[in-house]
């Protein structure tokens, strides 16, 4: 077997990755590792938009009818309105086909206002502005433009635009504090740690120099668990790893508090 092959696979286990069902990997800045490392293979990710929107223009009346007719009551009553329609019976289909097309419309119009609502409400979100390194410089985008594998710099009292691995922090001792009410209501201010090994790159230059690999687990539900390693190069040398847990992962939607800037 390839010795590096083996490497890998020591490491992996070390890193507690003999339970990764599948493996997503990061490349920092875009960034290829250093030639004859390993092999570049790049992965294409979702964007970075929120959508919480259930329709669009274009489906709404259709998906909006399906989901009404997906009631009981509502069904019922079409049966009733398209028997009173196709037999002659006593009562005019009107008597239950009014107050069923009154309920359909006004059910209608109130989830067409607040799907509306939320509309603007992804649409503020995904146009937030975002700093992010580019070339050694603090280059600005909106938030749904970003990339995996962006470095990304947060300010004090900026909310998280996505998932973010802790590299550096304005603190000499390489922590940051952050509030998650929006995602656990916990308002206490909780501690995440830099990765050792870039902790002291505190300036665009330093950061934008990092030539490293991230492999993680795919995305999962539980919010208090993560587990990961990075790959720090060094010229051409073998590449420094360093496990990452949930005590390195900035969620998205978070605030960072009490401290000046991380990346």
């Amino acid at each position: 077997m390839d010795c590096s092959l083996i490497r890998t696979l020591i490491n992996r286990y070390c890193a507690g990755e003999e339970n990764w069902v599948d493996n997503r990997t990061i490349y920092v800045g875009h960034r290829e590792p250093p030639s004859g490392t390993e092999a570049y293979i790049p992965q294409r990710y979702p964007d970075n938009r929120i959508v919480s929107s259930k329709y669009t223009f274009w489906n709404f009346v259709p998906k909006n009818l399906f989901e009404q007719f997906r009631r009981i009551a509502n069904f019922y009553f079409l049966i009733i309105f398209l028997v009173q329609l196709i037999i002659d019976t006593p009562t005019s289909p009107v008597t239950s086909g009014l107050p069923l097309f009154f309920v359909i419309t006004v059910t209608a119009i109130k989830q067409g206002y607040e799907d509306w609502l939320r509309h603007k409400a992804d649409n503020a979100m995904n146009q937030c502005p975002v700093h992010f390194i580019q070339h050694g410089k603090l280059v600005r985008k909106q938030s749904r433009k970003l990339r995996v594998g962006d470095i990304v710099m947060v300010k004090e009292d900026e909310t998280f635009p996505c998932d973010l691995i802790f590299l550096s922090s304005s603190r000499g001792d390489g922590t940051c504090f952050v509030t998650t009410a929006s995602l656990d209501g916990e308002s206490s201010h909780k501690t995440y740690y830099a990765v050792q090994d870039t902790k002291a790159f505190h300036n665009e230059q330093d950061i934008d120099a990092l030539n490293a690999t991230i492999e993680c687990e795919q995305p999962q539900p539980d919010l208090y668990k993560f587990a990961g390693r990075i790959n720090v190069y060094h010229d051409r040398n073998e590449p420094i790893a360093r496990p990452l847990g949930s005590e390195n992962l900035l969620l998205r939607g978070a605030t960072l508090k009490n401290t000046e800037r991380i990346f």
